[in-house]
Order: C-alpha cells, then structure tokens, then sequence
C-alpha cells in the first residue's frame, strides 16, 4: 500500500501483454512473448522523410523502411507499419521529433515471435497471405488478419516470424495461435 496524503492506494505492478500466456511449445515450434521495451510510431511530416531516416541512421544505425519491408537488427529495428514506422528496441533521438510526428507505443502492442520449422504451416491456416519463405523473405513486413484479428506480421529469419497485435487483443492471439500450432503438429505427426 502506498499513503498518498491522508488514503492509501494499492501499489499496482505492470504486467506483460501475454503474461501467463506465453511460451508455448509444440513439437519444435514455440510461441514467446518479445520483451521489448521501446515502441515508437514515427510519422515524418510531409517532405522530411530524408532527414528522417538520416537521423535513424545516425543514432540508430537504420533508416526509415520501405513499404513492407523492416530495417535494423536484433536490438533496434524500424518496421514499416503502414501509415508510420514502428521503431523498436530504443527511443527516438529528440531531434527527430521537430520532423516527425512521434507516439510512445510502448504499452499499446502485444508482441510475439512464433518459431521452428513449421511456422509457415501454422500461419497458413489463419493468415490469408502467402507467407512461405520463397515469397515472403527475412525483413517482409505485412498488414494482415489473423484469424478475426489485424496483424502487422515481420519475418525476422529463416523459422521464425515476428507477430504484432493490439495489446487488448493478446490473449485471443495467442490462443488462435495455440490452436493453429495444435493442429499443424497433429497433421505432421499424423501423416508420419
């Protein structure tokens, strides 16, 4: 309990988007929750996206991505996300804030990485994109629906792919995701 003047307040103590859902683990495929710390939404105003991007370049060491594409490595990445960039990993440089527009978004996205060799298969069954390796590459990014939810989907690597969501909606993500994961292995299993 916390005293604030003459009441008390209870201490409240933040919880993670999917806490106490994830990991999940099938068969070689897991589903984990990404700690992040930093989301921002940059949004440059009209006629600075080059000075934008080479102050991401500057602080961050990336720039601005191109449509559906994501820049940047494992601790700091800018993924396109439609009407904006979402950079991950690190807050924005001030200076960018007198050419973009700028939002915390720390709290607001549920993020997951699904992984293992059939991730594919398990994002065949809710997404209606074509998400094979051979069409969608290391560093796509996509705006799409997964099952009834929209997604910003960003393949990381070769078996795993990086799953965006609003943070009120993490629990039905995940579980669409479970069931999917659930009946993939079953099938792969079944026709061994």
């Amino acid at each position: 309990m916390i005293q604030m003047e003459k009441k008390c307040m209870r201490s409240l103590s933040a919880l993670r988007p999917a806490a106490g859902l994830c990991p999940v683990k099938f068969d070689g495929l897991e589903l984990v929750e990404l700690d992040l710390s930093y989301l921002f939404s940059i949004s440059p105003f009209p006629g600075f996206e080059k000075k934008c991007s080479a102050i991401l370049k500057e602080n961050h060491g990336l720039h601005l991505p191109k449509v559906c594409r994501a820049t940047g490595n494992s601790r700091v990445r800018a993924i396109w996300f439609g009407s904006f960039t979402l950079l991950v990993g690190e807050k924005p440089d001030l200076a960018i804030t007198d050419l973009a527009a700028v939002t915390d978004q720390s709290d607001a996205w549920c993020s997951l990485r699904l992984r293992g060799k059939c991730v594919e298969e398990v994002l065949q069954r809710l997404c209606p994109i074509d998400v094979r390796l051979s069409k969608f590459k290391t560093g796509y990014v996509a705006r799409t629906m997964l099952g009834l939810l929209h997604v910003t989907i960003h393949r990381s690597g070769k078996e795993q792919i990086d799953i965006y969501s609003y943070r009120s909606m993490s629990q039905t993500l995940v579980n669409e995701i479970t069931y999917s994961m659930k009946k993939t292995v079953n099938i792969i299993t079944q026709n061994f």
